[in-house]
């Protein structure tokens, strides 16, 4: 896998928002899959990589954050929308 590349602090808020609100995610993935979840915190290791924890329908996931391309809120009252987090 590729050395991580930490994303911008402006994206990483929206992040924080998400799991603040413990919202469900329609997360896209750079490459391709989506999965979908609720956000539950973002975490991050000794070696400085960052993380999503998500928990979807096969239990508890960490998606790096440099992988995700986009999220998506699935709930209707949260006005949240689709935010890109990559080119």
């Amino acid at each position: 896998m590729e050395p991580y590349r930490p994303i911008s602090c402006d994206l990483h808020d929206h992040l924080e928002i998400a799991c603040l609100r413990r919202l469900r995610l329609q997360v896209e993935l750079t490459d391709g899959t989506q999965v979908e979840g609720r956000a539950l915190t973002t975490v991050s290791t000794p070696a400085k990589e960052e993380f999503l924890r998500l928990e979807s329908a096969d239990g508890v996931r960490d998606l790096r954050l440099d992988q995700l391309h986009a999220i998506r809120a699935l709930d209707d009252e949260s006005g949240f929308g689709r935010v890109v987090l990559s080119a």
